[in-house]
Order: structure tokens, then C-alpha cells, then sequence
């Protein structure tokens, strides 16, 4: 074979979707590395692919990114293949590339099967420039740190979701910027495949099916172009003058500017003198 290691792509839902190259690549290595065992059977038997599997997830993945790499210096050639999908995008398999090039082992990516792709064509948002965030993070912190960055984000952005989380992040998202368009995409490539695109504030949670894996398309918001703290003058001297604290008046320009809070809050205590 050409490579030590190959990154093979396996299909999000249908398994039609699996290419020749990939079927062939995985008859050919002498190891299929993959995170569940019981599921890639599956798909291993649907091609009639027999050979040893060895378990690779992201709680072994850095001491077997190395084994692999000690294997492939003697000799051996291994396919890393996910659950579904790309390795190393959200899945196992990042690390391993990554030590491929430090200890020089010759590896290959194989094309195949993106669901954030799928859903970003599907989605028929602007995708000239667009960002990917991955999981939406279940620390609060990191969910607000997460939040505040979409919020100020001009591209569309992609992100992935869980049916146990989905309701609470539309909420948050109608709380944040009802006026921004979402899709959801649910069960790509599979019998109940489904785009849902809506104004984020017109989205009725109880109309949703919450099950099966999500991908959600965001667009971007609006660009603030030249904006100065004193074009909020006016707003905030009303403010003051309907008896609302420093710390609420900072709230509101917070949300409708990209000043952080401490510039703001000095600049309302100035006025409010």
C-alpha cells in the first residue's frame, strides 16, 4: 500500500453513501482502527469486510495514537474510521495526524461523507465564508463564552447538537437573536431526513422532533461598521432618567453593541454625572 495510515470517511446514515475507494482501502490495511467496535461491525459486514478491528475513542486516543505509530514504524498499516462521518472533525483522530507528521509516518485522507457540509448546502445560507464550532458545550461558561462569540459572529456558523439539549439551545437562541435565521438539520441522509429553516423567533420548539443527530446552520448577524460608545449617548441618558442601574443600562447597550462591559459601564458612570 502507498500510506501507513488511511483516515476513511464512513457514511452519516445511508450506507450507500460509503465510495469504492473507501470499501477497497479497508480490505486492503492490515487493522481497522475504530471507535465502537459493535458499530463499525456492522457496517464492515455490510461490504463483507473481515479484518481485525482495535478500538480507537477519545478516551484512549492519545496513548493509542501512539501505539498505532510504533506499529506503523514496523510495518503495519491501519484505517482510522469513526462512528460516522470524518475522522478528526469532532471524532477521534486529530491527534493521530498530528503525531503522523512529528514522527514523519505517511498517511492519506480519503473523501467521503461531511454532515456540517451536508447541512450547510442543505441550509441555503451563505457558505462564500462560514465558521465551525462543533458540539455546543454542556459548562455554562463555556456555553455564555460560546454564545457571546455567535452573537457577534457576520458568517454563517455550524454547529452540532443533541436531542436531550436542542430545546434548551433554541430557547437561548430566541433569547439572544430571535431576529437571525436557523436551520436544523435532523437524520441526514436517512428515511426521516429533514431541514427545518425558520426566523429563530418564530420557531415553535413543540412543532420540532427531537430525536436523531442535529446539525445547526446560523446566519450570520448584521456587521457594526464604525460603531463609537457615543452613539449610545442618548439611549443611555434616557435610561438614567427612568432610574435603571449602571450595571442594567450596561446591560442593554452590551447586547446591542460590541463595547465590552467595563467600557461601557465607565461611559454610563461618566454620563450619569
Amino acid at each position: 500500500m502507498d500510506y501507513q495510515i488511511y483516515f476513511i470517511p464512513t457514511p452519516i446514515g445511508n450506507l450507500e453513501d460509503m465510495t469504492i475507494r473507501a470499501i477497497n482501502t479497508l480490505k486492503e490495511v492490515d487493522i481497522i482502527a475504530c471507535e465502537d467496535t459493535r458499530e463499525s461491525r456492522k457496517l464492515l459486514d455490510y461490504f463483507d469486510i473481515k479484518k481485525e478491528l482495535t478500538s480507537y475513542h477519545k478516551f484512549n486516543e492519545v496513548s493509542k495514537s501512539e501505539e498505532l505509530i510504533e506499529n506503523c514504524k514496523a510495518g503495519m498499516t491501519y484505517g482510522i474510521i469513526t462512528d460516522q462521518g470524518m475522522p478528526g472533525i469532532s471524532d477521534p483522530g486529530h491527534i493521530l495526524i498530528k503525531k503522523c507528521i512529528e514522527e514523519g509516518i505517511s498517511y492519506t485522507i480519503l473523501p467521503g461523507a461531511s454532515s456540517m457540509l451536508t447541512a450547510l448546502v442543505g441550509s441555503g445560507m451563505e457558505n462564500t465564508s462560514f465558521i465551525y464550532y462543533g458540539f455546543i458545550p454542556k459548562k455554562q461558561g463555556d456555553k455564555e463564552k460560546l454564545y457571546q462569540e455567535l452573537k457577534e459572529q457576520t458568517r454563517t456558523s455550524i454547529l452540532f447538537d443533541t436531542p436531550h439539549n436542542i430545546a434548551k439551545t433554541i430557547t437561548d437562541f430566541k433569547e439572544i437573536f430571535p431576529e437571525r435565521k436557523l436551520c436544523i438539520a435532523r437524520e441526514l441522509t436517512k428515511k426521516f431526513e429533514e431541514y427545518y429553516i425558520e426566523e429563530i423567533g418564530k420557531i415553535n420548539i413543540e412543532e420540532l422532533t427531537l430525536k436523531g443527530e442535529f446539525v445547526l446552520i446560523l446566519s450570520g448577524g448584521e456587521e457594526i461598521k464604525n460603531q463609537s460608545i457615543e452613539d449610545f449617548e442618548g439611549e443611555i441618558k434616557d435610561l438614567v432618567k427612568e432610574g435603571l442601574r449602571t450595571k442594567e443600562i450596561t446591560k442593554i447597550i452590551k447586547e446591542k453593541s460590541s463595547f465590552n462591559k467595563n467600557e461601557i459601564y465607565e461611559y454610563v458612570l461618566t454620563l450619569s454625572k
